[in-house]
């Protein structure tokens, strides 16, 4: 039988930068070519979370819409990022787009694993077998929001947590003691890794630095300077 995957990756993404792509596209490989036996990764989805819970934290100076935001994902995808990643991974919308409002991430996976096997197995029957929707964060998410590892004990669930810069490791080597919860460690990345963040990027338009600079994707420079007035 094969493991079927897809992966979603939730957040403000405000704004988005290249790390919330890196992180998919190493959950992609390190399924694919490490994790024993393999799965196969069919999709991967940014799913940028609801308008009052962005606007919530960040407030006025700081919120990007999420119809903006979308669309600055969505070029990003199309027009910086190449073929690696537009051809797998989308803008998922519906979480942004809730009607109701604000829902927190552990719904989202569950609601895109119901739907996916219910029209992908049942219905069309394309799939023989269930797939997984695997949920993918940074470790500092992961050592923060400790509903990850119950999560992950629901049917079809994972998470995989990619390891970040100056986060602590110790949670989550206890953690993958769970067959649902991949650790994807960056071993032979480390030495190049940087701790880019949206927060850093959001300060770089109050007080503009060299070392911010290079990693902000041209539209969102464009957009933010223009929001923001820079």
């Amino acid at each position: 039988m094969v493991d079927n995957c897809v992966l979603i990756s939730t957040g403000s993404f405000n704004p988005v930068h290249h790390s919330h792509f890196s992180n998919l596209l190493n959950v992609q490989q390190h399924l694919e070519n490490v994790q024993d036996p393999p799965w196969n990764v069919l999709a991967g989805y940014i799913s940028p979370t609801h308008d009052l819970y962005v606007h919530s934290k960040l407030g006025d100076s700081a919120w990007i819409p999420a119809d903006d935001h979308c669309r600055l994902c969505d070029q990003v995808i199309q027009n910086y990022e190449g073929a690696e990643v537009s051809s797998w991974i989308t803008v998922a919308r519906g979480e942004s787009e809730w009607s109701a409002g604000f829902v927190d991430f552990p719904p989202v996976r569950e609601n895109l694993r119901d739907f996916l096997n219910n029209t992908l197995v049942t219905q069309e029957k394309l799939l023989k077998y269930p797939l997984r929707v695997v949920y993918a964060c940074s470790l500092d998410h992961f050592n923060r929001c400790p509903e990850i590892k119950r999560l992950t004990e629901s049917t079809n669930m994972a998470c995989a947590v990619v390891y970040r810069v100056g986060e602590d490791e110790e949670q989550i080597f206890e953690a993958t003691r769970s067959p649902n919860i991949i650790y994807v460690p960056l071993l032979d990345q480390r030495h190049t890794l940087s701790n880019l963040s949206s927060t850093q990027i959001r300060k770089y338009f109050q007080n503009p630095n060299s070392a911010t600079e290079p990693f902000i994707y041209p539209n969102v420079y464009e957009y933010m300077s223009r929001r923001f007035q820079t």
